[in-house]
């Protein structure tokens, strides 16, 4: 014999309320966990990337206005800043338990490997646009690092300033 569960609509409403807060807490927490999980070297690389198109807008002259170019240089460098002090070194720190010469060796190493991707970058990359893979790539890790306030406002006008071109 099959039984069947006769659902009103008061029951309805009560079932499609938790399903919501079901997924809205999964949504948080999800993305909480994403950001738990970014790694050093995901961050590192976002770094990377950030600093290689910041020095490449001075030489988008023919593209970005000098006003446009002040606004992208200073959304990507207070970003870069954000990255570097406020997310890396301390994620460092904590990783090396809070050894300051390991975690300074260690940063080190990371700008080697910067240099090397910077070169790599250099040479797949020669025109004076800002290609919209790299504006997009950027994008990406502020929503992957959740960047905050001043700096998050500062990026977003920069990155919407080089999509627009």
């Amino acid at each position: 014999m099959f039984h069947f569960a006769v659902y009103n609509n008061k029951t309805r409403k009560r079932t499609l309320r938790i399903y919501r807060s079901i997924v809205i807490i999964a949504g948080l927490t999800g993305s909480l966990v994403v950001t738990a999980a970014t790694s050093i070297n995901e961050i590192h690389s976002c770094l990377a990337l950030t600093n290689f198109v910041d020095s490449k807008i001075s030489g988008a002259s023919n593209t970005y206005s000098e006003e446009e170019m002040a606004l992208i240089h200073s959304g990507l460098r207070r970003y870069g800043n954000y990255l570097d002090h406020d997310v890396i070194d301390p994620k460092l720190l904590k990783l090396y338990g809070g050894n300051v010469a390991q975690a300074k060796l260690m940063k080190k190493l990371f700008s080697r490997q910067q240099r090397s991707f910077t070169r790599y970058l250099n040479d797949r990359y020669s025109e004076d646009k800002i290609p919209t893979d790299y504006v997009i790539a950027i994008k990406e890790c502020s929503i992957k690092t959740r960047s905050q306030g001043d700096v998050a406002l500062a990026l977003k006008q920069a990155i919407d300033t080089m999509a627009k071109h």
